[in-house]
């Protein structure tokens, strides 16, 4: 009886995006640029939501894109790619990261000219 009590208490601890990876950047292009530049951010679960089926690439919700500690302007988010411009505050070496729905990706270098 105690593990059944355990088991529950469980499986109502999950929340629906329990079973979705956190945000992966695979590649950034280009890997450099210019403050005003735009590059595009591909990787997978940008948006953070459950696999329904539906093929519509485009998310409900947006998160933010990182570049050091300062945040970029998207223009386009999707599951697969977003399209963000280069702030000007980010000249330097700096980890890009995605955050969506509270989650953090990967780091991935990049430097702004």
């Amino acid at each position: 009886m105690r593990r059944l009590h355990v088991a529950a208490l469980l499986l109502a601890a999950c929340s629906a995006n329990d079973d979705i990876p956190a945000p992966l950047v695979s590649t950034i292009v280009p890997d450099h640029g210019p403050p005003g530049a735009v590059v595009a951010i591909q990787g997978a679960y940008f948006c953070q939501r459950p696999d329904t089926g539906n093929d519509d690439p485009t998310c409900d919700t947006q998160g933010t894109v990182d570049f050091g500690e300062v945040p970029g302007t998207a223009t386009v988010w999707d599951d697969t790619e977003i399209m963000v411009e280069i702030p000007s505050a980010a000249v330097g070496a700096n980890d890009i990261v995605v955050i969506a729905a509270g989650r953090t990706s990967n780091a991935v270098a990049f430097t702004t000219d």
